[in-house]
C-alpha cells in the first residue's frame, strides 16, 4: 500500500514538472529567455564600462540596472502568452523570483554606500544574488538550473581577482544562463506546435 502511495506521489511529481515545463515553452518563456540574455547582458556590461570604468559611486550603478528592469518588463508584456490575460501559476513564480532578485540586487547598492565599501565589491554581491535566484528556479522549475547558480557562485569568488572584468564575466554567464534555456523552450514550442499541426492534419 505505501508504495503504490509513493508511486502516485512520484508520478504526480513527474507530471506537475512537465506540466510547468509545457507552460514554460507554450507561454514563450524561450523567446522572451533568449531576449532578455542580450538585454541583461548589455545592461551588465553597460555597468562595467560606463560605471566601474569611470569609477563612478555606487548608487550610479543602479541606472543601467534599472533601465534593464523596464526593458525585461516591456519584452515579458509583448512577448508572453497569456489566457485570456490571466497570469498563470508559472508567470507568478518567475516574477516571484526575479522581482525579488531585484530587490535585494538593489538593497546591495545601499548596503554598499551605507558601509562605505569600494563599489567594485558589488560585482561580487550580485553574483552571489544572480546564483540565489537560478537556485530558487532550479529548484522550481528544472533541476538544470542548478549549473548555473554553482557557476554565478564560482564567478562570486574568482571575481576580486579579475575585478577590471567583472562584470564583462557577470555579462557573459548571464547571456548563457538565458540563452541556453531559452533556446531549448523556443525549439520545443516549435516541436510542440508542428506535431500538433501534423495530428490535425491526420
Amino acid at each position: 500500500m505505501q508504495k503504490d502511495q509513493a508511486e502516485r506521489a512520484l508520478q504526480i511529481i513527474r507530471d506537475t514538472i512537465q506540466n510547468t515545463r509545457e507552460d514554460l515553452a507554450e507561454q514563450n518563456w524561450g523567446a522572451t529567455w533568449m531576449c532578455h540574455a542580450f538585454s541583461n547582458a548589455a545592461g551588465f556590461a553597460a555597468v562595467g564600462y560606463f560605471v566601474e570604468r569611470e569609477q563612478r559611486p555606487i548608487l550610479a550603478y543602479l541606472v543601467p540596472l534599472s533601465i534593464v528592469a523596464v526593458v525585461n518588463l516591456v519584452i515579458i508584456a509583448a512577448l508572453i502568452d497569456r489566457d485570456r490575460g490571466v497570469r498563470s501559476f508559472v508567470e507568478r513564480q518567475i516574477h516571484g523570483i526575479w522581482m525579488s532578485f531585484t530587490v535585494f540586487g538593489a538593497v546591495g547598492v545601499l548596503v554598499i554606500e551605507l558601509g562605505d565599501l569600494p563599489p567594485a565589491s558589488y560585482g561580487p554581491i550580485l553574483a552571489l544574488t544572480s546564483g540565489f535566484a537560478f537556485a530558487v528556479m532550479g529548484v522550481v522549475f528544472s533541476v538544470r538550473f542548478l549549473a548555473t547558480a554553482v557557476a554565478f557562485v564560482v564567478l562570486a569568488l574568482v571575481s576580486p581577482a579579475f575585478v577590471e572584468v567583472q562584470w564583462y564575466l557577470v555579462a557573459t554567464l548571464w547571456w548563457v544562463a538565458l540563452m541556453v534555456p531559452g533556446i531549448t523552450l523556443h525549439r520545443e514550442k516549435r516541436r510542440r506546435r508542428a506535431d500538433d499541426g501534423r495530428t490535425e492534419i491526420a
